[in-house]
Order: C-alpha cells, then sequence, then structure tokens
C-alpha cells in the first residue's frame, strides 16, 4: 500500500486506512461487506493509476499484486506456524511436559526460618539469606505457602461443623 496507509488494531478488528478509506477487517464481519470494501479500494487504486503513465501504473499495479500475494502467503505461513506450535503445546502438556521455568525447590530450613520471620523474631534480608534466595523470592514463596496452609484450614473447617463432619 502507499505511505498514506495506517493500520489500527481495537481488539479483535483491524482498521486499516488507505487513502481516505477506512476498511475494516473483523472476524464478525459478513463476507459481503468486507467484498465490497475490497471493491471500493480497488476502485480508488484504479482511479489513481488512471492519473499516471499506461507504463508506470503498470509496475505500480505489478508490484501492488505482488505485495498483495506475498502478504497472503505471510499471513498463512503465520497461521500454519502458530496452529503447529498449539498442537505442539497440547501434545507436550498431554504427556505430561511441564512449560516455562522450572520452580525452585523450597529448602530444607524454610519452614522454620518462614515462622521465625512471621513472628518477626528474624528480619525479611536475614530470612532470606539463611534460605539462599533473593528477599522477593522469599518473600513470594512465604506469601503462597502461607496462602495454601489458609486455604487448606479453611477448607477443612467447612467440613467440621459443631464438632461433626457435614
Amino acid at each position: 500500500m502507499s505511505a498514506k496507509a495506517k493500520n489500527q488494531c481495537n481488539g479483535a478488528e483491524q482498521i486499516t486506512r488507505c487513502n481516505g478509506i477506512n476498511i475494516r477487517f473483523s472476524p464478525t464481519e459478513d463476507r459481503a461487506e468486507l467484498k465490497n470494501q475490497m471493491q471500493n479500494l480497488a476502485g480508488e487504486i484504479a482511479a489513481g493509476l488512471t492519473k499516471l503513465e499506461p507504463a508506470e501504473s503498470k509496475e505500480l499495479l505489478e508490484a501492488f499484486v505482488s505485495a498483495l500475494l506475498l502478504s497472503v502467503s505471510k499471513e498463512s505461513r503465520r497461521e500454519e506456524r502458530r496452529q503447529k506450535q498449539a498442537e505442539g503445546i497440547a501434545a507436550a502438556r498431554a504427556r505430561g511436559v511441564r512449560l516455562g521455568r522450572p520452580r525452585v525447590t523450597l529448602p530444607e530450613n524454610f519452614y522454620e526460618v518462614c515462622i521465625a520471620w512471621k513472628n518477626r523474631e528474624i528480619s525479611l534480608s536475614n530470612a532470606a539469606k539463611a534460605c539462599g534466595m533473593p528477599e522477593s523470592t522469599f518473600y513470594d514463596r512465604a506469601r503462597k505457602v502461607a496462602a495454601a496452609v489458609k486455604k487448606k484450614t479453611c477448607f477443612q473447617s467447612e467440613r467440621v461443623v459443631g464438632g461433626e463432619e457435614a
């Protein structure tokens, strides 16, 4: 497209503005509307080409058609790659492969140090040093362990009502 073409993405809808014409590409839009917009764009391009010399207009039209075919080809390859990637990730998960950065195992003294830190017996920096991890990691893991313990005790208390199981 010309230097005047601009793209905007609004969620799933993409708006392309070219020579004063807004072209909306939306997955929910019907084909007839998209076809109408493409015909309007073709009319604008043809009007611009008629103002040029025949050799120059032919050269520009050939370049446009080549760019259009290349864009369609690239988009097709991109979509195929995304689909294969999604299939590969799904197959790996089905095999039980964990994706992403592996979790660091908690040191043996973590729970004792965490309790001491919660009781304000030691500072956060000293607790993190005792466990051999950065302060942010220690704080995050301590928060998650506390939330898991709280959730577990809440779940158990829901099952026991008045000393009897519900």
